[in-house]
């Protein structure tokens, strides 16, 4: 709707996985380079974990291309909680693996029969678990314990490898649930946590987007990049939303840039402040008034409610030639 008028070729803040706008920030090549010599290497497993919306479903589709480029098979979905079996079935039919299981004990079972009965059928593969920290509840972790178990011969050099390498990517609150399963926490090689970005990596992922797409790095003003950083937190998805909802609040007033009143706007209509905080410096805390007199009883006046949606207006700006 916008990409016109802003000179886009495509919408830059989409909240989807598109390598065309992988940010390459320190923390997030580390990540992938880390989790891609874990594959590479045949290692058992690694662990990925950071806030939602940090960036661990692009770090994971990252890995994954870099991964398949060297034509090792990769399979990847979500977690689903007391999903064990459906999520059991689905890896057993990516690998083309005979399987007929109604119950996850027999799904385990084909893949244990696989191993050893078709050792020469089966080649090492990257599985990659997003949401991870759906596993946390009714055993779901035993399922990664039981695969990275698996073991096949390496038809060159007749030694014995993993089946799989796993590679989990979930919530922070995914360590403490493996750190209490403690054969598999054995088992993983790399923890990774990624933080939100910096205001410096948070103004370089939203000038980084707009170049991918042709757009003005300087659509987004100064001061509206401040505000992006400080509703964000530094974290991409919510970035994404302020961004794609501020381009939009930008094309509707007709403006030339994107300033700090419209990143407020959308931060209120994105529902990620209140609609009474301004993207100022913050305020210090309110302290108790100093008692006063007592006054005789007054009727009370009417006032709206603190969160009622009073729409701030944009600002007055000639329009984009």
């Amino acid at each position: 709707m916008y990409a016109a008028y802003w000179n886009l070729r495509a919408i830059p803040f989409l909240n989807v996985v598109d390598s065309r706008y992988f940010f390459t920030g320190d923390q997030h090549e580390e990540a992938v380079a880390r989790f891609t010599f874990l594959a590479e290497s045949g290692r058992l497993a690694g662990v990925l974990t950071g806030p939602y919306g940090a960036g661990k479903s692009t770090v994971l589709k990252r890995i994954a291309d870099a991964i398949q480029g060297q034509n090792i098979p990769v399979v990847c979905m979500d977690a689903i909680p007391g999903g064990q079996l459906p999520m059991a079935k689905h890896i057993l039919e990516a690998m083309q693996i005979e399987d007929a299981s109604t119950s996850l004990p027999d799904a385990l079972m084909s893949f244990w029969r696989a191993a050893n009965a078709q050792p020469n059928k089966l080649v090492r593969t990257l599985l990659c678990i997003d949401e991870a920290h759906y596993l946390a509840a009714d055993n779901g972790l035993y399922l990664a314990h039981y695969l990275t178990n698996l073991r096949i011969t390496n038809p060159k050099t007749q030694t014995e490898e993993p089946l799989f390498t796993v590679i989990m990517a979930g919530a922070p609150e995914l360590v403490p649930a493996l750190q209490a399963e403690p054969s598999l926490c054995q088992r993983i090689q790399i923890t990774f946590n990624l933080s939100p970005l910096s205001e410096e990596q948070t103004t370089g992922y939203v000038q980084h987007h707009m170049r991918a797409v042709g757009g003005d790095i300087w659509i987004f003003d100064s001061a509206a990049l401040s505000a992006i950083y400080r509703y964000s937190g530094g974290l991409p998805r919510k970035i994404n939303l302020l961004c794609d909802t501020g381009l939009m609040l930008g094309f509707a007033a007709q403006v030339p840039h994107v300033n700090a009143a419209i990143i407020h706007q959308a931060a209120c209509d994105t529902g990620l402040t209140t609609l009474h905080t301004h993207p100022a410096a913050q305020s210090p805390a309110p302290q108790a008034p100093a008692a006063q007199p007592s006054a005789p009883p007054q009727a009370p006046v009417a006032t709206p409610a603190q969160d009622a949606p009073t729409r701030i207006p944009l600002p007055n700006i000639p329009p984009r030639a």
